[in-house]
């Protein structure tokens, strides 16, 4: 159903299944870490040891991006699921909806906490939102908000920060929690927040947004040049180092 696979040596999952249904297959144990990964963090754990391993160990692993199901079928030759955050987000609350599972929100941005709340209960009405936590440096206030969410016990535990930041907070705190899922997603928030707009979601859907976001800032053009460093690594790897893995799998099959 979930089968773990990776690209330039950074962990994705191939999902053989709906998202509900992997969901499901995933349900009943504690601190089970759900990563999106694009390209541009892609890249960001490839170059940190602490991150590509914080990754490895997650409960699953979803490619949010159509340019990394695109490299891993040029290397592969197998096609993967890919689910954009905004629209793995939209299918977590309706999840959640449907399942009658609650929701809590964590994160370091709590002036916003209250606007996304309102626009999510407005878009999924009978969601069951529990709460939500400012994270802080206090250890003692911590100490007590530790407590706090296993009494709540949310089922959803959705942790509002930058990428990097939420993923080493996971792994310096996740012996203090007890909770069943851990999501760190900041974008489809940030759109929830109101910082900031999007297209359509049929656009989205298409994978045409690009053009939406350079006609708002040009600049986004010279993100060019990460694509290009992407696609000279995918190719790297295809050229040098797809064989050694496929000679070594076929090895250990013998």
């Amino acid at each position: 159903m979930i089968e773990q696979k990776s690209l330039l040596d950074v962990r994705i999952d191939k999902i053989n299944c709906t998202l509900e249904e992997a969901l499901e297959s995933l349900s009943g144990k504690k601190n089970q870490l759900i990563v999106t990964l694009d390209m541009y963090q892609l890249l960001k754990v490839k170059r940190n040891k602490k991150l590509k391993e914080i990754v490895k160990n997650a409960a699953l692993v979803i490619p949010s991006s159509p340019i990394i199901a695109k490299a891993y079928n040029f290397i592969n030759r197998e096609k993967i699921f890919y689910k954009k955050d905004l629209l793995f987000f939209s299918k977590l609350l309706s999840y959640a909806e449907l399942k009658k599972i609650s929701f809590f929100l964590f994160g370091n941005e709590e002036r916003y906490f209250f606007t996304i709340m309102e626009k999510i209960k407005k878009i999924y009405p009978t969601i069951h939102i529990v709460g939500s936590y400012q994270n802080n440096n206090d250890a003692s206030l911590m100490a007590k908000a530790f407590e706090g969410f296993k009494k709540i016990d949310p089922n959803l535990f959705i942790i509002y920060m930058d990428f990097k930041k939420a993923l080493i907070w996971f792994n310096k705190n996740k012996d203090n929690l007890d909770i069943e899922f851990c999501i760190p997603i900041k974008k489809p928030l940030d759109i929830f927040a109101g910082k900031g707009k999007i297209p359509e979601l049929a656009v989205i859907a298409a994978n045409k947004e690009h053009w939406f976001y350079l006609r708002r800032n040009i600049f986004n053009i010279f993100k060019i040049f990460i694509h290009i460093h992407f696609w000279n690594l995918v190719i790297i790897d295809k050229l040098f180092f797809s064989k050694k893995r496929k000679l070594k799998k076929d090895h250990q099959n013998i």
